[in-house]
């Protein structure tokens, strides 16, 4: 066993409990979707997601500012309690936790960092180091284990990791008008709001797209008697062209006339196109360390000698376009379509929902697999596991 290695153990994963079908948030929309926007819904892959918040909340015309309502830390109570959960699950103490990461993208602030929040929700040390990681989103995890590679030293080390794909409040209020959506195909190119109504349908895709969950897992060093998941070699890539992380981001925005900010929404209609390249040249860099040298037999021999394929559940359109290309075997991709369809695309907790699905549900072989992340940044992050 290689000395660098780590493992990951205890991971497990919560969900809000506000949950809805497609149909329901059709339905409760009632006649802003056209139907050309309706099918473009159905083509996401999603049949039910949960949100941190009622859906109804959001669709009010109440000017009650939805993050300053002083009742509720939504996000931090779900995180504090599965990092409870996880180690009680573990039959470990506060005491034994040396150090607590989060990773998140929203929060119930904007500062302080959900991890000094967690921390004294958990009753963790006051003294206990911490970490608030934001931006990674959709490479959340890949990101985070290759921290814990660096965090991680002796057998006494053991971190906490608390992931929160909690993002519902970046997109939900954008439904709230009463402006009907079409797709961008049924907008006049000549049209003076032509750029708003853009931006209106982008923002009903991610709605649609996207659900909210947590989850945690504990990393240390191997254990031999252990059947947990160690952490093998990682390789990334990002903005391989300088300006591609503006092809899919989120970004605050002011608003002149009412002093108000709003979370504007980008994604660009090439992200497949532009994920299947990264894989490419991410692949290409594991294998030759030559990132332009892709060489589809060596690839496709290395991708079918892994038991998963564990995918970030992008969309449909990605997982079908990361199936064809590889030519990827039902069985390596089925927690990934499974978790797309249950839950959306999780943001940070897409991967964990897929890794831990393919532990517990479908009992994943002994053996060599991939996590697959592919991100806002725009990058890509591919982790070799094994699991003795």
């Amino acid at each position: 066993m290689n000395n660098q290695d780590v493992e990951i153990k205890g991971l497990i994963r919560d969900y809000p409990e506000f949950s809805y079908t497609t149909k329901e948030l059709i339905d409760s929309l009632g006649n802003k979707l056209s139907e050309e926007v309706k099918e473009n819904i159905f083509q996401l892959g999603v049949e039910n997601r949960h949100f941190i918040r009622p859906f109804e909340q959001f669709l009010s015309n109440s000017s009650e500012k939805i993050h300053s309502l002083g009742d509720d830390e939504p996000i931090s109570e779900l995180c504090a309690n599965i990092g409870k959960k996880c180690l009680t699950n573990l039959g470990l103490s506060p005491t034994d936790i040396t150090c607590l990461v989060t990773g998140f993208e929203d929060n119930d602030f904007l500062s302080p960092g959900l991890s000094s929040i967690v921390l004294t929700k958990m009753g963790l040390s006051k003294f206990l180091p911490h970490f608030s990681i934001q931006g990674m989103a959709c490479s959340t995890l890949p990101k985070l284990l290759e921290l814990g590679k660096n965090l991680i030293h002796n057998e006494n080390d053991k971190v906490l990791f608390i992931i929160s794909g909690c993002n519902s409040g970046w997109y939900l209020p954008h439904l709230k008008n009463d402006m009907t959506v079409k797709n961008p195909k049924e907008i006049g190119k000549d049209q003076y709001d032509r750029n708003q109504q853009i931006s209106k349908w982008v923002s009903t895709m991610f709605s649609f797209l996207f659900g909210d969950g947590v989850a945690a897992f504990v990393m240390s060093k191997p254990n031999s008697d252990s059947n947990n998941i160690v952490i093998k070699k990682i390789t990334h890539g990002v903005n391989f062209n300088d300006f591609d992380y503006r092809k899919a981001c989120v970004r605050l925005v002011g608003n002149a006339s009412t002093h108000m900010y709003e979370h504007e929404l980008t994604a660009g209609s090439d992200i497949l196109k532009r994920s299947l390249d990264y894989s490419k040249k991410v692949l290409s860099k594991s294998l030759t360390n030559d990132s332009n040298n892709f060489d589809e037999n060596l690839i496709n021999d290395y991708i079918g000698n892994q038991q998963k394929i564990m995918m970030h559940t992008g969309s449909l359109k990605i997982l079908d376009g990361f199936k064809h290309l590889y030519n990827l075997r039902d069985n390596q991709m089925q927690e990934s379509y499974d978790t797309l369809k249950q839950y959306g695309n999780l943001t940070g907790v897409s991967i964990p929902t897929v890794l831990e699905k393919a532990i517990s549900e479908n009992n994943l072989p002994i053996g060599n697999s991939l996590l697959v992340g592919i991100t806002m940044g725009f990058g890509l992050d591919v982790v070799e596991i094994e699991k003795r």
